[in-house]
Formats: structure tokens, sequence, C-alpha cells
């Protein structure tokens, strides 16, 4: 070769291997940096001497080498050390005797021969040594290894001083070292090549490994891992996590030496393995001591060796495969966890940002096992052309079995990992170890080295499909795989959406490429050609390499069978109608044949052969190379499996396990996030849009967030799921909110212009006082929306901002702007304390702009006609200058100014009003603060006010009053002003008063009416804002003018006419509000609780008795917390608090005056008078005036009441008083129920229908679902409330039917979450059935006239019916029907004869109707709940409240559609039987009541010797009472009864009531309507014992 290639060709070698250095060694941690730098070095130079050398390699003959000085001095220490040891007999010596001292060579005898035999076979003449020497010195090297092999390095005489120990160390370290050399030179013998059979001699090999595995295990791994460091102290061992942390990682250069050593020997015995076969036991040492450094951290270089051993033992022993695999599993809880460690085998790629992308050694072992499987024949040309066809079959079938054989090790090693991953195994988990796995995996597919990753990942796929539908795979399994397969899915479609496959680069590659027409095999070439030239720098890419070429070859083989058996179908079924397929049928043949061709011609070229084709072809890069691998796997079947998966986990949407749902949904999820397009499907719209209304709160999250993802990727669709969306901002969960709150918060930042923000502003801002989590959310959504500086230059932000606020304080008009002052509130307090203040910049901003608005406004409207529609916006602004002036009125003082002209606005709308009011409040507001007003400006305001209140109505002259007080008392004093417009309404009331007196018909009153209702009015007001009684007023005159007042509006109280009266009860409260203890006058008591006891009193009058009760206490509370903060103030110098304090005395002693008759209000049909009444409550609660345990169960019934907005307030007080005392709820629970429908029953208008106990909407939610919900939490007040209310039921309680009912409502609906709730009810029902029927049934036979003989007749029959029943079960289908019929008349019989014996009096059979209602309603409800939850009977009959909570933790799986009718009750209370006349057919009906009621009686406790699964008689005598008694109950009541419990009580199936029907029925499928209506024949069985009479109805299965 000429000299000028040669320079070329290593050219191109060296730029490829400083291109990509293959394995870069992560530091494991600082300070061995040093030893770093020097390892690193050192293999940096080794790689370079192996480039020098091969450079000039053609250059020397063996002979010239021998010449060479390395080859002489090495002859000549071996000539030296025979001649020395000449006449030693080795065989002398055994195992465990002394080492004589000549045999052991010196330190740097031993040192020397290590680096000069590692030349001398890297020159490849080792072999010209005679092989007699080579052997002698083998044994004398073997003898030098067995020095060291079992020396411990880490001693611990702890007799020593450290200066002993230290020498001892030293000395043990050398001997092991000079081991090392030994072990060294030895291997270096055996591996060079062609040495003779000789030198591998067995003991000599086992002592390396014995020698390497000792120092393995107890010198290196201790120095580098803590973990495997034993406490000297002999204490116990360190958690691993915790060792890692503690210790430290300096290494002695001793150590990194031995290590450096250790990685040779490693790496050279795979070399060894790769010449001669070894035995089963030497392989087992070896293939163990290979597995155990991947369990270790911060050994990478000796992990890259143990690669090699590792491969190297796996791919020749096939025996040993499944060892090698189990050790690996046994290991692997070993594994590394720490971030730090976890990765540490770089891969050639980096990821996005050009980081440098690092995959698990053990990931890197597995996939280089799997690929190490595939052998290909050899590559020997035989003449003999026949043998050859004969041995191309042949071949054909080894590559094929050798593919395969990869396949069933990858198929093995997933599944056996697979496994693990079910439920922990002790301490295990091996979860996030196969987490870390797949993702390990996903970062090598498709990479041009690591073939196998593709093929893993295609059977995981498979396999990870089949461990989640199966049902019977246990569910911690079935999650994991779900959420595997979930990650593996999204990874796909990346890809799929990536690479669009960027068919521009493979043309490029492929015009770079020559050679062939086919396409697909030029790319094959490119590739194999590339992993040939790499080999060089990675030898494992020879795996790689054969894999691919088996992969493509078993791809080709099975493509050629699909065409020929598609061809032989076209034959069979259509003639030669398709010549033109049967054509490219031919073709496929022909392709493949040429394919296969041409993966033979590549198997049989040798090596040599390749290096002279390298020359000239130009070979792709890395890139090129994982384009070719990717472009490939396309069409190979992973690529493609996406749809399967995703049909696959869409199927398990539909599933009864809750667990399974909700992770199917975040596996969509993370799909969508990749690829939104994905929810244009059908079948992905369907699937997410039936979980929105999921039952379980975890799975309508998911939905959620899925939505919430897809939403913000395509805003486009936006509007198309915006209301699905927006529906869920009031979902029940807790979470469901909040995942909607932060999706429409990223709406509103994202897309500002989406037509919908100010709803989703509005529905975001009325969970302002939701629970803690969702309430800061709220909180910083608004902060982030409107309460962030805007940049000075972004006007049209900031128009944005302020016409979003306005817009969503339009929209709230009507239901209150609480939630504003609340949200300011809340962010001004939360940055009160720092020194950055965005919130209090940001409302400066926003008023500043409001104000400028407003003005522009102005010019716009005096410039367009159309005034309504802009008006409204000016409202709105006025209205949110009113609300920061609430909050901060120092925002507005600067424009006070500016808003006072708006007083004069001429007032013909609303619009108007409210302009004006709100005007007069921010001024009251601002005005006090502002520093130096002009004389003018008050003066103008004081007019402009002044006018207002003598021309408007009630609500501008309250605000207007308002603001005159605040402006003439703190800032004018300008009282003459205020005392002329009192004593000119004062004296018009006066005069009205005098002529009253005289005349009440006088006609002059009535004309003057309107008058006395302003003045009225005004008096009021104006006594509520200012003291007339101070000197200011009323100079030095005695007239006390409170009483006067008083005096003169509790006179027009009596007045004839309602508004009159309305309007000095209005002033009265106004007058109370300046001086409270008028209230204590006995008229005004007087007055007040005749008006709010007394039941005829007129609503208007009720509802303002009520109101000036709520604006006292509203204003009591403002000045209370004035008073706060003033006194925060100046309490430093005085005690103020007493003053405070006195009010709120007089506030309580008020509310405890009225309070009995403002709780009694909650019974009035009303339901504004209940809402007075409820705000009034609430104050008084808020402020701690009375003790709450008066209130509680006034509370529980208001939290019955159909108005959701008074619910939720009551519900909320309950949250405070038991948040503050616990305890409370609980004692007064069964009062509220009782109260509860007290309420129900004023409310209820239509007095024909009963008062039920559950909402009549959809949701069919107990009306104390609340209570219910508050209570359950704690197990034993839960128990003992449902006792009482159970004890209700008693016959001896004598509770009113149709309030049973109301109770039997609410237990049937009440909210249970675990299995223990509905149990311990049904429980206790049977426990109540049997005292209070009995009780009853005594009851009424004591009634009944004693006629003996026809007494004792009923009770023989009746046994004979139950045996009758008895035999019917056994006896076949046919004969059945004419017993039933038999059995039928006795029963007959049985009614006549009880009829006979009836009293004449017919009071106990009413007494007994109305007393089995409540036994009645106990069964049905215990049905109920059966149905509800899908119980079996053997369930029922096993529960012990005595278990322990854990056994019924379990979550409830309700069946929808259940509903409570106790059909009996309703009749019997709408008919009213207990006070109508009785006919003959009523007395029958009771009668036949109690004969069904003691039928059951006597079956009541079931057979406890009752086989699994047999319907035993009494069972069925049982069930067959029921059904009578509870009226045939309702198909649903029957049938439904027999739903198995879901899957998540597999355990009960089968038991109880009727095992051979619930067996049948769980054969099909039973979410398939049609199969149960198929069905429904088995069921008739069943029911035909339980109820003859109803035979020929059709019964439907409900679920």
């Amino acid at each position: 070769m000429p000299l000028c290639e040669r320079v070329k060709m290593n050219k191109r070698k060296r730029s490829t291997v400083n291109e990509k250095p293959k394995y870069a060694e992560i530091s494991s941690d600082e300070d061995n940096d040093s030893d770093g730098t020097f390892e690193f070095a050192r293999k940096m130079k080794k790689k370079e001497k192996q480039k020098k050398r091969k450079a000039y390699e053609p250059k020397l003959t063996p002979e010239e080498m021998m010449d060479s000085s390395t080859f002489k001095r090495f002859t000549a220490s071996i000539e030296n050390i025979l001649d020395n040891l000449e006449d030693m007999d080795f065989t002398a010596f055994g195992d465990d005797d002394e080492i004589p001292q000549e045999l052991l060579l010196g330190k740097h005898q031993l040192n020397e021969l290590g680096s000069e035999s590692a030349k001398i076979k890297a020159m490849g003449i080792m072999d010209k040594l005679s092989t007699e020497k080579t052997v002698k010195v083998l044994n004398i090297l073997e003898k030098n290894i067995q020095d060291g092999s079992k020396l411990s390095t880490l001693l611990n005489h702890n007799n020593d001083t450290e200066e002993e120990e230290r020498l001892w160390r030293d000395l043990i370290m050398e001997r092991v070292t000079k081991s090392a050399d030994a072990c060294l030179t030895t291997i270096n013998i055996m591996t060079s090549p062609n040495m003779p059979k000789a030198v591998y001699i067995e003991d000599v090999i086992e002592r390396v490994i014995q020698y390497t595995k000792f120092h393995l295990q107890n010198t290196l791994y201790p120095q580098y891992d803590p973990v495997y460091r034993l406490d000297p102290h002999g204490g116990g061992l360190l958690s691993s996590k915790a060792k890692r942390a503690k210790c430290s990682t300096h290494k002695q250069r001793v150590i990194v030496m031995l290590y450096n050593k250790v990685c040779d020997i490693v790496s050279s015995l795979s070399e060894l393995l790769e010449i001669q076969l070894l035995t089963d036991t030497t392989i087992l040492q070896v293939s163990s001591m290979g597995i155990t450094p991947f369990f270790v951290e911060n050994v990478s270089e000796l992990q890259l060796c143990a690669i090699k051993l590792v491969t190297a033992v796996f791919s020749r022993y096939e025996k040993h495969r499944q060892l090698i695999l189990e050790e690996i599993f046994t290991s692997l809880a070993r594994l590394p966890t720490s971030k730090r460690s976890l990765r540490n085998f770089r891969l050639n790629s980096s990821d996005m940002d050009g980081e440098p992308m690092y995959i698990q050694m053990v990931t890197a072992l597995v996939l280089q096992l799997i690929q190490c499987v595939v052998h290909l024949p050899s590559s020997e040309k035989d003449s003999n052309s026949e043998e050859d066809s004969n041995k191309k079959v042949d071949q054909d079938v080894v590559i094929t079995n050798s593919y395969e054989t990869a396949m069933r090790t990858a198929q093995n090693f997933l599944s056996i990992f697979l496994k693990k991953c079910g439920s922990k195994q002790g301490e295990e988990d091996y979860r996030p170890l196969f987490e870390n796995f797949v993702q390990d995996l996903l970062s090598t597919v498709n990479k041009p080295e690591w073939p196998a990753a593709e093929l893993l990942l295609s059977l995981l796929g498979r396999l990870l499909v089949h461990q989640f539908s199966n049902k019977s795979t246990e569910m911690a399994l079935r999650v994991a795989s779900l959420d595997y397969l979930g990650t593996v899915a999204a990874r796909l479609r990346k890809d799929a959406v990536t690479s669009k496959m960027d068919q521009g680069s493979i043309e490029r590659i492929l015009k770079q490429v020559s050679g062939g027409e086919d396409e697909i095999q030029q790319l094959q070439k490119a590739l194999l050609d590339y992993l040939e030239e790499n080999t060089e720098t990675d030898p494992s890419l020879v795996f790689s390499r054969k894999f691919y070429i088996a992969q493509w070859f078993r791809d080709t083989t099975l493509e050629t069978e699909k065409a020929m058996k598609s061809q032989k179908d076209e034959e069979s079924s259509e003639g030669t109608h398709h010549a033109k397929e049967v054509e490219t049928t031919g073709q496929i043949m022909h392709r493949a044949e040429n394919r296969k061709k041409f993966l033979r011609s590549i198997i049989k070229t040798t090596p040599s052969q390749f290096s002279t084709l390298k020359m000239n072809s130009d070979t792709v890069d890395y890139d090129d190379a994982c384009l070719i691998v990717r472009y490939l796997a396309s069409m190979r079947p992973f690529a493609q499996s996406f749809d399967i998966y995703l049909t696959q986990i869409l199927r398990v949407l539909g599933e009864n396990a809750i667990a399974v749902r909700t992770k199917a949904m975040k596996c969509l999820s993370e799909v969508v996030a990749v690829d939104p397009s994905i929810l244009a499907r059908l079948d992905m719209q369907r699937g997410v849009h039936g979980r929105l209304m999921d039952n379980s709160t975890s799975v309508r999250e998911a939905a959620v967030e899925l939505l919430g993802r897809f939403v913000l990727c395509r805003p486009q669709l936006a509007e198309q799921y915006y209301d699905m969306l927006i529906e869920r901002i009031l979902d029940t969960g807790i979470s469901v909110r909040k995942r909607v709150i932060k999706i429409l918060r990223d709406i509103c930042i994202e897309q500002p212009t989406f037509p919908k923000i100010t709803e989703m502003c509005v529905k975001m801002i009325r969970r302002v006082n939701d629970e803690e989590g969702i309430k800061k959310l709220v909180n910083e959504t608004f902060q982030k929306l409107w309460f962030t500086p805007t940049p000075h230059n972004d006007k049209e932000a900031m128009t944005r901002k302020i016409l979003n606020i306005t817009d969503v304080v339009a929209a709230c008009r009507d239901t209150g702007y609480d939630w504003f002052e609340q949200l300011l509130q809340n962010l001004l307090k939360s940055e009160e304390d720092s020194s950055y203040k965005p919130v209090k910049k940001a409302c400066t901003q926003l008023v500043d702009n409001l104000v400028e608005h407003i003005l522009k406004y102005e010019e716009s409207l005096a410039d367009s006609d159309n005034k309504g529609v802009n008006s409204g916006r000016l409202v709105a602004c006025i209205t949110t200058l009113f609300l920061f002036s609430k909050i901060r009125p120092q925002l507005m003082v600067k424009h006070a100014m500016t808003m006072q002209p708006y007083l004069t606005t001429k007032c013909s709308t609303q619009n108007d009003f409210m302009v004006i009011c709100n005007v007069a409040k921010i001024l009251e507001l601002v005005v006090p603060l502002m520093e130096h007003p002009s004389e003018t400006f008050l003066a103008t305001i004081e007019e402009d006010l002044m006018k207002l209140i003598i021309k408007y109505g009630m609500t501008v002259v309250q605000h207007c009053v308002s603001c005159l007080g605040a402006v003439v008392n703190k800032v004018t004093q300008n009282f003459k002003f205020v005392w002329a417009c009192f004593n000119r309404y004062y004296g018009a009331i006066s005069k009205l008063k005098i002529q009253h007196q005289e005349d009440p018909n006088n006609t002059s009153l009535l004309s003057n009416k309107p008058a006395l209702l302003r003045s009225l009015f005004t008096v009021g007001a104006l006594c509520r804002h200012f003291d007339f009684d101070l000197e200011d007023f009323k100079g030095n005159s005695k007239v006390n003018i409170k009483d006067k007042v008083l005096e003169l509006l509790m006179y027009f109280t009596k007045h004839s006419d309602e508004e009159v009266q309305t309007k000095a009860i209005i002033g009265l409260g106004f007058a109370f509000i300046q001086h409270p203890s008028l209230m204590f006058e006995q008229e005004v008591k007087n007055l007040y609780n005749n008006i709010l006891s007394d039941k005829n009193s007129s609503v208007n009058l009720k509802i303002q008795v009520l109101k000036n009760l709520q604006t006292y206490l509203q204003e009591e509370d403002t000045r209370m917390q004035q008073a706060d903060r003033d006194w925060k103030k100046v309490a430093k110098q005085e005690d103020l608090k007493e003053m405070g304090d006195v009010s709120s005395g007089m506030s309580s002693s008020i509310m405890q005056l009225y309070l009995k008759q403002v709780l009694e209000a909650f019974f009035h049909t009303q339901s504004s008078v209940r809402h007075f009444a409820l705000n009034v409550i609430a104050l008084t609660l808020n402020q701690g005036l009375i003790h709450p345990v008066q209130c509680v169960p006034y509370l529980i019934a208001m939290g019955t009441d159909p108005e959701p907005a008074m619910r939720n307030k009551a519900d909320q007080q309950l949250v405070e008083i038991d948040k503050k005392y616990a305890g409370f709820i609980h004692m007064k629970a069964v009062a509220g129920m009782k109260m509860s429908y007290q309420v129900q029953q004023a409310i209820n208008t239509c007095l024909k229908d009963p008062v039920r106990g559950f909402r009549q909407d959809e949701s069919s939610s107990a009306l104390c679902s609340h209570l219910y919900s508050m209570i359950r939490g704690n197990r034993q007040h839960r128990r003992a409330f449902l006792i009482s209310l159970l004890n209700l039921f008693d016959d001896t309680a004598k509770t009113e039917v149709n309030m049973l009912l109301y109770i039997a409502d609410n237990l049937a609906c009440f909210p249970y979450q675990t299995q223990e709730e509905p149990l311990f009810i049904m429980h206790h029902i049977d426990i109540t059935l049997s005292v209070s029927g009995s009780n009853l049934l005594q009851s009424f036979k004591e009634s009944m006239v004693k006629d003996k003989r026809k007494e004792r007749k009923p009770s023989p029959s009746k046994e004979n019916e139950s045996s009758e029943s008895e035999e019917e079960v056994s006896r076949p289908r046919k004969s059945r029907k004419r017993v039933d019929s038999d059995s039928d008349s006795d029963a007959e019989d049985d009614i006549n004869s009880v009829m006979k014996c009836l009293p004449e009096n017919s009071a106990p059979l009413i007494e007994f109707a109305n007393v089995s209602q409540g036994i009645l309603l106990l069964l049905m409800l215990k049905q109920h709940l059966k149905n509800l939850c899908g119980f079996s009977d053997s369930k029922i009959q096993k529960y012990s409240p005595s278990e322990s909570a854990k056994v019924y933790d379990k979550a409830i799986n309700r069946k929808t559609g259940v509903h409570f009718h106790p059909k009996q009750t309703l009749d019997f209370l709408r008919s009213d039987m207990a006070n109508s006349k009785i006919t003959e057919d009523v007395k029958r009906s009771i009668v036949k009541q109690y004969l069904d009621f003691k039928l059951l009686m006597e079956h009541l406790d079931p057979d406890e010797e009752e086989e699994e699964g047999e319907v035993s008689a009494s069972t069925n005598a049982r069930n067959k009472a029921i059904t009578s008694l509870l009226g045939g109950g309702s198909p649903k009541n029957n049938a439904a009864a027999e739903t198995e419990d879901d899957e998540s009580d597999g355990e009960d199936r089968g038991g109880g009531t009727s095992g051979s029907l619930r067996r049948s029925k769980r054969n099909s499928d039973s979410t398939e309507l049609a199969a149960q209506m198929n069905e429904s024949v088995d069921v008739m069985d069943v029911i035909a014992i339980c109820c003859p009479k109803y035979k020929d109805r059709p019964h439907k299965l409900q679920e």
C-alpha cells in the first residue's frame, strides 16, 4: 500500500475516533479528578499508541519485531526466572501450603513483565516463545497470583498504632499489586494471537478469576461504593442511601492503580473467552463476577469491561443464559437510585439541547446481551455447488432461528421484569426501576448501535397491552402497565409527528451511496458499512451488525411467506382472475430473493475483504446512520402499532376499576400533549366526553387535564370544548375544580382575545371563597391577570385589562361584589409587609386608567345618540372605581374633583341612578381623606347632595345622606345646613300626626301620603348619620330629640296603611343605628316580637324588621373594625379597648332579645323571610354575639333550603362552627334533621304530596347530605348519628310516617364513601326489624278476637307452605307452576281466616298499618342500599361492626339509575289512610300485609349452615315475603339486588342468595345490555320462586 494512501487512511481513522469518544467516563465526584484525568490520559495514550502501531504495522516483519529491545528484554527476564527456579518441583505444593519465598518474584520484575507482555501481545509475536517455557512461567505466575489472591486489604488491627497499621496496609497492598501484575502477565500471554493449546491451563485461569473476584468484592467495591463497606466496629449496616450520602470518596493512588489493572484483567478475560472454550464451573465464576459491577456505584470503566465479558459468555454459552438473566434479576433491587449516578453509559447521540445522552449501564448490558445472541453461519466457501444449495436452506434456518432466540430472550427478560412491578415485594419496589428501563429504551431506540431496543419495545408493547387488558391481573400491575404503555405510545406518536419522514435526507443519502436499484438494499448496505467501519472504536458493533442482518433476513422471509399465503388465498378464492396481483406477488418474491442474496453475500465477505472495499466507498456519518435506521424501522411493526395501543387504552376507559380509568385518561393526555390532532378522532372524543361525567373524581380530573392541554395547543378549538370545561368548575371534586381554574387561567393569559373571557373570569372569581387551595389559586390567577403592573407603553394591554375588569363587574351586577372586595383585600394583605408592592402599583394604574376611560366615554357619549349601551359601561367603570375606593380610598383622592360633577347627572334611567349612588359612595369615602379641599368644592358637594335628597327616591336619599354625613361631620362642620333640613321634615311629620289624631279618615291625609312616606324615611336617614342631641344642632334647647323621633315613628307603625307602617319601621331601624339602646324600650320590643312571631303579620313587615336587625349588625361590625384599627394606632398610650367592648356587649344583649323569633323565621314559607333571617343569624354568629350551639339545628334545617345560595350560606356557618367547636354539630344532628323536616313541611306548597328527603333533580342527593359529610369523618360520631336515625323507626318511637319517609330518603341518598357505611346501616336495620317486627306482630295478634280453633290454623299451613317452597327448589321446572297455584290458594284461605278473627274496632288495624310503615321503609331502604352498592347477601351477613375499619374501607361503586321509591308508604300517605274510612278492601290488604310480615319474621335470620351458592328455602321464603311486602317491588328492586359487587369485591362472589343466577350473569359481559336482556330467562327462575304472581312481567336487569 503506497504511503500516501496509508496516511490518508490513518487520518480518517483518527478523525472518527476523536469526534466520538465512545464512552466518556463520568467522574464519580470532585476529589478524584486527578485520577480521572490520569485515567483518561492513559486511555488516550493507549489509543494513540495503537494507532501509530497500526499505521506502521505493514513495515515490521515478525523477525524485525523479534529483534526489538522489548522482546529481548522479555525473553531475558523469563530465562532469568526459569534459571533461578530450575530445580523447583511445583507439584509439591498444595493450595493451602505456604508458598516458598523463592517462588515469589520481585515487585519491579512483575511490573515489568506486565507491561512488556502487553507490548509483545500487541506485536503478535508471543507465540515465538517456546511452549515449554511459557507453560513453566505460567505455573510460576500462578503461585504469585495465589500469594495475593486472598489478602484482605481492609484489615483493622485495633490494637496497633496508626503508623503500624499504615505500614501493614502498605505491605498488603504491595503483595496484592504484585499479584495483579502476575495476573496481567498471565492473561496477556494467553490472549496473544496464535498461542498453542498448552498454555490454556485451567488452574491458572481459575486462579486469575479467583483473584479478580476476591479483590473486586473485598477491595475495590468497598473503596468505590460505601454501600459495600462493613462497619469496622461491627455495628449494623446503615441504609444504602444514608451510606452513600455520608461517605468521603477520596481514593489512594494504589487503589486507583489496582482498579485500572483489574479493569484490564476483566477486558482481557473477555478476549480469552473468544479464544478458548472454558469449563462450566469457570464460566459460572466468570459470569457471576461480570454481573456484580452493575450494582455498584462509581465504577463505570469496570462496568464497560464487564459488559464485554458478560456478552462474551452470553453469546457463546447457551446454557448459561438463563442463569445470567436470573442473576441480573436477583440484583436489580440494588441498582443505584440516586439521580447523580443513575445513568453512566454515554450514547453517541445528544438530546434536543445538544447535551450528551446517557443510559443506565444495566440497560446497555441487557441490550448487548440480546444483540449478542444472534449468530450467523460461518463464511467458509464450499466448492461443491449442490451441497451449497442445501446448505443455503440450512443457513437460512440458522439465521432466522438465531434471531428468534434473541426474541425469546427479550420476551423472557421483559415478562419477568414486568411481573416484579406488581405490588411491592417486601421492601423492593421495582416500578421506578422498570420506568428507568423504559426511558432508556426510548433513548436508544432507532440508534444504529442498538437494534435490540426496537425489538424490546415492540415486545413490551404487546406484553403491556396483554397485562392491562386482562382483568385478572392484579390492579397495581395493570395500572403500571397502562402507565408504561402511555409513555411508549406518546413517544411513538412524537416520532411519527417529527419524522414525517425526512424524505429529502434519505434521498441525499441514497445519492451518496452507490449501488443497486433497490433503495432499501442500498440503505441497508450503507448502515452495515457504517457499523463495520466503526467496529474498531467499538467492538460491540459486531453484534449490532449481525443483529441487523438476521432481523432483515427474517423480515424478508416473513414477507415472502405472507405473499405466498395471500397468493394461495387468491387462487383458491378467485381463480386466475387477478393476474395483476399474482404478478406483484411474483415481484415481491423476486425482490425478497434478491435481498436475501445480498444479505448472504454480506455474511460471506470476511472483514479483510471489507477493509479493501471500504477504501473506495464513502461511508455515512452517525446522524445519517440514525436517519437510515429510523427510515428502515418505520416499516417494522413497532412503528405501526400506535393505533393498536390507542384503541386498547380507549377500551379500558369503560372499566369498573377507577384506577384503571384514571391512568388510561392520563395516558391519553400524554399522547394529546405530543399530538393534539389525535382528539379529532371520533373514538377519542367519545372516550373523553364520557369520562368528563365519570363518577370518580380522579377520572374527571384526568379528563379535564387532557382537554386543557388540548385547548391550549389548539386555541381555535377552545370554543368547541369550552362548555364542557366550564361546567366542571362547579364539580364536587376539589382537584377537578382546581384543574379547571388552572386551564381557564392559561386560556386568559395565552389567548386574551378569546370571546368568553368575561364569563370565565366571573366563574373563577365566584370560587374566591372555596376551600383554601382553590382560594389561593384564584387569588394568584387574578393577581397575574389584573393586579400585575402593566408596562406604561403597552396601552393596548391596559385597555384590554380595563375592559375585562369592567365587563366582569357588569356581569356580576346581580350577584353582588363581595368576591371583588375579598380578592383585593387578600392580595393587598399578602404584600403588606414586603417592600415591593406590585398589587398596590397595579391598583394605582388601574384606577388612573379607569378615570381616564370614563372621561373618554363622556366625550363619546356627547357625540353619539346611542346612550343606553355605553352608559352601561359607564356604570361598570364607576362601580369598579367604587369597589377600589371601598378597599383603598387613598387611590381615589386625586380624582375626587373629577367625580363631583357626576352628582348633577340628569336622572332618566336606572343607570343614571346607579351612577349617582356610586359617585356619592366614592365621595363619602374619599373626601374626608383630602388634604385642604377648596371651600367651593365642598359647598358644591353639599348643595348637590341636598338637592338630590329632596328630589329623588329611597336609594339615592340613603346614599346622599350618608355622603353628607361624612362631609359635614368630618370636614365642613356645617351643622346648621343639616338642622334646617331635619326640621323641615320633622315638622311635616308632626303636622301629619296631629291631623291623623284628630281625624284618621281625613282625605287630605291621602293626598299627603307621598310626603309622609318621604319624611318618615328622610328623618330616619338623617338620624342615622347625625346625632341631633348634640349642642351643635339643637343649640341649648332642652328637648330630647331622639325620644321625640321615636315617639313620632312609633305612632305611624300602628297606621292602618301597610306602606306607612313599613316606612316607619325603616325609619326606626335607621334611628336605632345611632341609638341602639332604644331597642330595649318595651314598646319597641313588643313591636318587633309581635311582627316576627305572629303568623298573620305581613311578610313585608317581617322582612323589614329582619332587615333592620341586619343593617344594625352590619353597621356595628364596621364600627367595631374601625374602633379596632383606631385602637391599634393609639394602643401604646391608652387603654381604649374597653370602648369597643361596651358596644359589643350592647349588640349581644340586643341579639339575645330577638334571637328566638329570628330563628323561628326559618320556618316561614316565603324564601325571602328565610333569607333575611339567615343573614341576621350569620352576622350574629360571625360577631360571636351568642353561643352557637343553639343555632346548630336551625342551620342544619336551613341547609335543606331549595335555594342554593341559602343552603351554601347555612352550610358555611356550620363548617365554621365545626372548626371552632368540634362535636357541636354531632350533638345536635338528629334535632337538626327533625327541624329540617319542619322546614320542608313549611316550604311544601302541595299538601297532597308527602315531603321527600332528597332533591328532586337529576342529582337526587339527600337534603341533609352536607350534614352527613361533616359527621362521617369521625367513625364514632357517624355511627351514633346513624343509630339515632334508625331508632326513630322503632315502633316505640311513634314517629309520624311522613317524617320516617323523609329520614329514609336521606339515609338512602347520603353520600356514602366507604362500604362500611351502608353495611353498618343494613346491619342495624336487621336488628331493628327483628325487635320491632316481633313487637308489632305480637300487638296485632293480641288485638285479634280469641278464637282458638281459627287462630291455630294459620301456623301449620304456614309451615306447610315453607316446606313446599323447599321442595319447589329441588323439583324440575315443569312441575313448579302447579305448586305455585296451590300455595297461592292456601294463602288466600289464610287471609280469610284472619279476616274472621278481626276485632270490631278497626283502631288496631289502623295502628298496625301505621306502625308497619316504618318497618316497610327499613326493608325498602336495605333493599335499595343493596342494589345501589351491589352487595351480595353473604357480604351483608358477614359484616360485623366490631371488625377493624380497614376491612371495609374500600370505596363504594355506586350503580347508576337506582332510585329509592317506597311505593307502599307513598300510597299510604297520599290516600291519607290514617284518617280515612276503612273498607273491606283496605282491611283485606292490611291482613295480607300482616301475613307477609309474619312470614318474613319467621325467616328473618338466615340459615347458618347454608351451602355456598345454594339457594336455601328460608332465603326464598324471606325474599318472597319481602317481594310481596314491598308491593311486588318494582322490577328494579328485585332484579338489581342480584348484581354483583364490582370486581373490587371479587372475593364475595358466588355466596349468598342466588349464586347460580349470579354466575350465569357473570358469564356474559355484564356491561352489554343486549346480553342481559337475553338472559332474563335465568332471572325468571329465581323470581318465579320468590313471587309466583308476577311471572309474566318482563324483567330488566338494571345495573
